[in-house]
C-alpha cells in the first residue's frame, strides 16, 4: 500500500478519536496543526492526546500542508471557509483538501471552489454518525472533486468512507436532511412521551409505535404515512387540533404538533390531494415530485 502522511487542521474531540483508532492500526502517518496547541493552559489536552495518539503537532498550517498528502479540516463549521482560504496559498495539484465540519452544502461549494482553484482536489466529507464510538470506523459520505480519490485512500487504512459524487455539497446535504428527520424525530417523542407519561400511558405508548416501526422499513413507513397523507390532510389536520389542544390543557405546549398541522395546512394549500387525482400513489417519490412542482 503507498504510504502517505494525514494532517488534521485542528485537533479537537472528532480529529482525536479518529487518530485514536488509527494509532491503534499502526498507520498512517498523522500530523497536526492546531492554534490552541501552543497555548500554555487551553493547549495541554491536545499536547496531551498529541502524545497518546503518535501524533506529530506541526508549527504552522503551512507546515502541516507540507507534510501531508490529504488534509482534514475537523475545526467547526464558522470557520470551514476561512481556514480553506488560508490553506489555499499552500495547496497544490498532489494534495486532497477534505472538510469534515457540518458546514452547509453552499459553504462547502464555496470551498470546493477555492480548493480546486489551487489544483487540489476537495472531498466534501459528512461524517454520518457520532465520532467517539466508532473513532476511524465513523461512516463518513464523501463528495467533490477529490471524493473518490479520498474514500479509495481511507478505506485502505481501514476507515469507512463512502463515496456519493463529485458533487460538492451532496454529503452536507445528506447529513443537514437526516437531521431534519433524527432531530425532528427528538422532538416528536419528546412531546410524545411528555404527554403520555402525564397520563400514565407512557410504557404503553411506547410499546404501540415500536410495533409500528418494526413491522415497517423506512421506505414502507414513508409510502404508508406520506401518501396517505397525501389524500387524507383535512381530517389529520383536524385530529392534530384535537391533539395540539389536549396538550395545552396538560400544560405541554404542542410545539411538534403544531407544526404537524403547519405542514398538512401546506399540502391543502397546494391542493396535493387534486394534483394527485384524490387517489394515494404507491410511490412516496410521487408525492415529493407532485408537491416539489405545485
Amino acid at each position: 500500500m503507498e504510504s502517505f502522511t494525514l494532517g488534521f487542521i485542528g485537533f479537537g474531540e472528532a480529529a482525536y478519536h479518529i487518530a485514536k483508532g488509527l494509532s491503534e492500526t499502526s498507520k498512517p502517518h498523522v500530523v497536526a496543526f492546531d492554534v490552541m496547541a501552543a497555548k500554555e493552559s487551553e493547549g495541554e489536552k491536545i499536547r496531551l492526546r498529541a502524545r497518546e495518539t503518535g501524533v506529530t503537532l506541526t508549527d504552522s498550517l503551512r507546515q502541516l500542508i507540507d507534510m501531508s498528502s490529504i488534509i482534514l479540516c475537523t475545526t467547526s463549521a464558522k470557520y470551514a471557509l476561512p481556514i480553506a482560504l488560508e490553506a489555499s496559498e499552500f495547496l497544490n495539484d498532489q494534495k486532497i483538501y477534505a472538510d469534515l465540519n457540518s458546514a452547509s452544502p453552499m459553504v462547502k461549494r464555496q470551498i470546493a471552489q477555492v480548493v480546486d482553484c489551487t489544483g487540489a482536489t476537495f472531498s466534501d466529507s459528512a461524517v454520518m454518525e457520532i465520532v467517539p464510538p466508532h473513532k476511524h470506523r465513523v461512516p463518513i459520505a464523501a463528495s467533490g472533486s477529490g471524493a473518490a480519490m479520498f474514500a479509495e485512500k481511507m478505506n485502505l487504512i481501514g476507515m469507512r468512507v463512502t463515496y456519493i459524487n463529485n458533487e460538492a455539497g451532496s454529503s452536507s446535504s445528506m447529513k443537514m436532511f437526516r437531521s431534519v428527520f433524527m432531530k425532528g424525530l427528538t422532538s416528536l417523542m419528546t412531546e410524545t412521551f411528555l404527554a403520555a407519561y402525564k397520563m400514565g400511558v407512557c410504557d404503553e405508548v411506547v410499546a404501540s409505535v415500536s410495533a409500528t416501526l418494526r413491522e415497517n422499513t423506512i421506505e414502507q413507513l414513508a409510502n404508508m404515512l406520506i401518501n396517505r397523507t397525501a389524500v387524507a390532510y383535512e381530517r389529520r389536520i383536524s385530529e392534530m387540533e384535537d391533539v395540539a389542544k389536549t396538550l395545552e390543557e396538560l400544560g405541554i405546549e404542542p410545539f411538534a404538533s403544531r407544526s404537524t398541522i403547519e405542514r398538512f395546512a401546506w399540502m391543502n394549500d397546494i391542493g396535493l390531494k387534486e394534483r394527485l387525482g384524490g387517489t394515494a400513489p404507491d410511490d412516496f417519490h410521487k408525492v415529493l415530485h407532485v408537491a416539489l412542482n405545485s
